[in-house]
């Protein structure tokens, strides 16, 4: 579990969110099959966290906008997908 946690640090400038999303994904899922609780407010809340900050905007928004206790990670994919696809 310790090493599936550090595997989840954060966003590297070159991958895109895309990438980034998929790995946290495969991340979280081997963590679920393992017995790990994980909830969608810990996800997103992690997620926020690590992204580079070329995202800072983005995050702010979001938090904003939302009441991250009911925000899921299927709606957190999306925007930060359609955020990236408006900034490239």
């Amino acid at each position: 579990m310790q090493i599936l946690r550090t595997e989840f640090q954060g966003s590297d400038k070159s991958e895109s969110v895309q990438d980034y999303l998929s790995r946290a994904s495969s991340v979280v899922n081997k963590m679920k099959s393992y017995g790990e609780k994980i909830i969608d407010e810990t996800i997103v809340t992690k997620i926020l966290l690590t992204l580079i900050p070329r995202f800072n905007f983005v995050v702010v928004a979001i938090e904003d906008a939302h009441d991250m206790s009911k925000y899921t990670f299927d709606e957190l994919m999306s925007s930060l997908q359609a955020h990236e696809d408006r900034m490239n």
